[in-house]
C-alpha cells in the first residue's frame, strides 16, 4: 500500500516538478550549448591552418569551464545532484612544472594555450554539451507529456462525466451525439487505466533526471584521478604541517628548554658564582642565535628555497655537540656514543630521538643524571636515554604532554624500527632500534642487549 501511494503521489512532490522544469529547460539550453560547442570547435579546427583557429579553439575550450560551472549550478539547484566543483586547471608542462617566470610573453601564451587544450575537465564539459543536444529534446518531450497528461486525463474524465450526466452538451446535439457518446463512455471506462499510467510518465522523468545526474557527475565534476590527486595533495599538505610542527617542537623546543634550564641555574648562582652566570648568559645567547638559524631553515623549507641555501640537517655525527650543549646547560650526562656510519635518514632520526629524550629529561626530571648510549646492535643502530627519578615529586608522566614522545615512536616506525618509552625503576627510559638494512633481524646478536626485547616484537 505504501508503494502504491508513493507511486501515485509522485505528482504531488516538489522534486518531480523541479526535475520536470529542468528537463523543459534542457531543450533551449541543449540547443544553445550544443550548437555553440560544435560550431566553435569545427570552425576553429577548420581555421587551424591559417593560425586563426588556434586562439579560437583555446577560447572555446576556456569557455567550456564557464558553461560547466553554469550547468553544474543548475543541476545542483534543481536536481540536488551534489556535483562537487572540479579543481582548478593545472599547468601540464613537459617537465610537469609550473613554468619558468623568465619566459617571454609569447612563450608564456603558448604554454597557457597548451595547458588549456590539455584541460580534461573542459573536454568532459564539451562532451556534456553534445550530450545535452541529444538529451534536451528527449527530456523536453517526456517532461511536457508528464506535465500535460494529468491535466488532459482529468479534463477528459470530467468532460465525459458531465456529458453522460446530461449536464452539458459539448457538441451541440445532432449527428455528433452518437460519436461523443461512444467517446465519453470509453473515457469513463478507461479512466482507471489512464490514471494508473499518469504517474508512469512522471517516474520516467525521474529516471531521465537520474541519468542527467550520473552523466553530470562525470562531465561537470571532478574525475576520479582529479579527486585522488586532490586528496593526495591534501594529505601531503597535512603531512608537511605535521613535519614542520615536529621540527619546531623538536629543535626549537629543545633549545628553549636548555635556555630555561641554564637561565634558572644562572639566576640561582648569580651572587655566589658570577662567572658561571655570565657564561650561562653567553650560552643562552648562542643557543638563541642557533634557534633563530633553525627557525630560518624551517621557514626556508616552507618557502621552497633552493636546497643549496639550506643548512644540512644534524645526524649522528652531531650527537657529541648535542651532549656538550646539554651539559653546558647544566645537565649531568654520562654518554657512550660509538655510532657507525649510517644512512642520512637514520642519522637524522637518531639525532632527533636523542634530542627529544634529553629535552624530556630536562623538562620532567631537572637536575638528575642522564645516561645516553648509542651504538651498533647487529643490523641496527641502538639508542638508549635513561634518567633517574627526580629528587622532588613531579607531575605524573602520563599527565604530561606526550607529543615529543609520540614523535619518537613515529620516527622509529617510519624507518621500520621499534621503540619503547616509559617509566622504569622510578625513572624514565627511551629506547629505539633503527634498522640499517631492509628490516630488523628477529633475534638480537646479544641476548643481554637493552634492545633485545624490541626485536622480539618484530619477530615473525
Amino acid at each position: 500500500m505504501t508503494g502504491n501511494n508513493s507511486y501515485a503521489l509522485i505528482l504531488f512532490r516538489a522534486r518531480f516538478w523541479r526535475e520536470a522544469a529542468y528537463l523543459l529547460l534542457g531543450l533551449p539550453l541543449g540547443l544553445l550549448w550544443g550548437i555553440y560547442a560544435i560550431t566553435m570547435y569545427f570552425t576553429g579546427a577548420s581555421l587551424v591552418i591559417v593560425w586563426i583557429g588556434v586562439p579560437l579553439l583555446v577560447l572555446t575550450h576556456v569557455s567550456m569551464r564557464w558553461i560547466g560551472a553554469s550547468e553544474r549550478g543548475l543541476a545542483n539547484a534543481m536536481l540536488d545532484a551534489r556535483i562537487p566543483a572540479p579543481p582548478a586547471r593545472r599547468p601540464v608542462g613537459m617537465d610537469g612544472g609550473r613554468g619558468d617566470e623568465s619566459r617571454g610573453v609569447w612563450s608564456s601564451l603558448a604554454r597557457w594555450g597548451r595547458d588549456v587544450l590539455f584541460d580534461g575537465h573542459a573536454w568532459r564539459v564539451a562532451v556534456w554539451t553534445v550530450g545535452r543536444l541529444v538529451l534536451g529534446p528527449l527530456g523536453f518531450s517526456l517532461a511536457l507529456v508528464a506535465v500535460l497528461m494529468p491535466v488532459s486525463v482529468v479534463g477528459a474524465i470530467v468532460q465525459a462525466a458531465v456529458y453522460r450526466l446530461g449536464w452539458a452538451d459539448w457538441y451541440g446535439g445532432g449527428a455528433g451525439d452518437h460519436v461523443s457518446g461512444i467517446l465519453s463512455f470509453w473515457a469513463l471506462v478507461g479512466s482507471p487505466v489512464a490514471l494508473l499510467l499518469v504517474p508512469a510518465f512522471a517516474w520516467s522523468v525521474r529516471g531521465l533526471a537520474v541519468l542527467h545526474v550520473v552523466f553530470g557527475r562525470w562531465a561537470l565534476g571532478a574525475s576520479t584521478s582529479e579527486e585522488v590527486r586532490a586528496a593526495t595533495e591534501r594529505a601531503e599538505i597535512a603531512e608537511e604541517q605535521v613535519r614542520i610542527d615536529q621540527e619546531l617542537h623538536d629543535s626549537i623546543g629543545h633549545m628553549i628548554t636548555m635556555n630555561i634550564i641554564q637561565a634558572g641555574a644562572g639566576a640561582h648562582v648569580f651572587e655566589s658564582d658570577p662567572e658561571f652566570a655570565r657564561q650561562a648568559l653567553r650560552n643562552i645567547e648562542e643557543r638563541g642565535r642557533a634557534a633563530m638559524g633553525e627557525l630560518d631553515r624551517i621557514i626556508a623549507t616552507i618557502r621552497g628555497d633552493q636546497q643549496e641555501t639550506r643548512a644540512p640537517l644534524a645526524g649522528v655525527g652531531d650527537l657529541g655537540r648535542l651532549i656538550e650543549e646539554s651539559r653546558a646547560a647544566g645537565m649531568t650526562i654520562d654518554a657512550h656514543i660509538d655510532a657507525p656510519p649510517v644512512p642520512a635518514t637514520v642519522g637524522r632520526a637518531a639525532f632527533a630521538i636523542v634530542r627529544e629524550a634529553l629535552t624530556n629529561a630536562a623538562r620532567h626530571a631537572p637536575g638528575v643524571p642522564v645516561s645516553v648510549r648509542v651504538e651498533r646492535d647487529g643490523d641496527a643502530l641502538g639508542l638508549e636515554v635513561v634518567n633517574q627519578a627526580p629528587p622532588t615529586p613531579q607531575t605524573p608522566w602520563a599527565k604530561r604532554n606526550r607529543r615529543g614522545l609520540s614523535g619518537i615512536r613515529d620516527r622509529a616506525a617510519l624507518l621500520g624500527g621499534r621503540s619503547t618509552v616509559g617509566a622504569e625503576a622510578g625513572g624514565f627510559a627511551v629506547r629505539a632500534l633503527l634498522p640499517l638494512d631492509a628490516r630488523l633481524a628477529a633475534e638480537s646478536p646479544d641476548p643481554a642487549s637493552p634492545w633485545a626485547s624490541l626485536r622480539e616484537r618484530v619477530a615473525p
